[in-house]
């Protein structure tokens, strides 16, 4: 267990910090305590923690199941060729290490949380005698975005997704809308691909960007829409998404892999 110490750390615990690793303290600033027995973590799954899961996968000669787990990387240019540049450099660039993984599956996601909850339950000095890392449920993760509180809208707790400094307060599509009075609804107007891509909420953000929800937890609107464990079903909306589309309620059906979807992980404690 001394080779998958720093893998740990960086994974579940460091966070952003560089500083000398501390099992407990570190935890602590990486989860957020929903439940008695639920930890949820404050951010997305990273392109860097997953290249870890990868790395210790080919460490330890598992090479089908390495395979099996490589992101999508073409899944950037399905109907859209400006974002080439991202299939071939978000992934590995360093530059997006702090940025969501994209391009995963659900069968991957249940991967990466059973190689957090075998490696952790292997540790000697874990804060918790027994968990299982996790996708949240559906329920779950209404519960944790809205804190608590079923009659939020945002996870901000306003019903409005900028704040009054005209500051968007998650990552989304921004769109120019008209008014068809024929069919009494708004529709987008197209917008030239070029411009499309230098507009903000163009492609993901970092993980720890925007402001938190009450919990602690970030982007739980926009960025990625993140697996549930529901299988194929991807809560909160991404930065490919219009606003009435990143709401709390917000979900979306899915059957293969995409630029716009991810996943956070949940820690169920089993004994204490």
């Amino acid at each position: 267990m001394k080779k998958f110490f720093p893998i740990l750390c960086t994974v579940l615990l460091l966070s952003f910090s560089t500083e000398k690793p501390n099992i407990r303290k570190d935890f602590k600033e990486k989860f957020s305590k929903v439940k008695p027995d639920l930890f949820v973590c404050k951010y997305e799954v990273s392109n860097l923690e997953y290249r870890l899961f990868l790395d210790d996968l080919m460490q330890s000669n598992q090479l089908q199941l390495y395979k099996k787990s490589l992101p999508d990387s073409l899944a950037w240019v399905k109907n859209n060729d400006a974002r080439r540049p991202l299939a071939l450099y978000y992934f590995r660039h360093q530059a997006y290490n702090n940025y969501p993984v994209v391009g995963v599956n659900y069968e991957n996601a249940l991967e990466y949380c059973q190689w957090l909850t075998t490696n952790y339950n292997q540790y000697g000095k874990r804060p918790f005698k027994k968990v299982v890392f996790k996708l949240l449920t559906k329920a779950e993760w209404m519960f944790v975005a809205s804190a608590g509180d079923s009659s939020r809208t945002f996870p901000w707790g306003s019903g409005y997704i900028q704040n009054n400094r005209k500051q968007d307060l998650c990552n989304y599509r921004h769109a120019k809308m008209e008014y068809d009075s024929s069919t009494k609804k708004y529709v987008e107007l197209k917008i030239p691909q070029s411009e499309n891509m230098r507009e903000e909420g163009s492609f993901t953000t970092t993980v720890n960007a925007y402001f938190p929800n009450t919990f602690g937890l970030y982007n739980m609107s926009g960025n990625v829409a993140e697996m549930v464990e529901e299988k194929g079903i991807a809560k909160g909306g991404s930065f490919n998404d219009l606003p009435f589309e990143v709401m709390i309620k917000s979900e979306r059906n899915y059957a293969r892999t995409s630029a716009d979807i991810g996943f956070r992980v949940s820690m169920k404690i089993l004994e204490k």
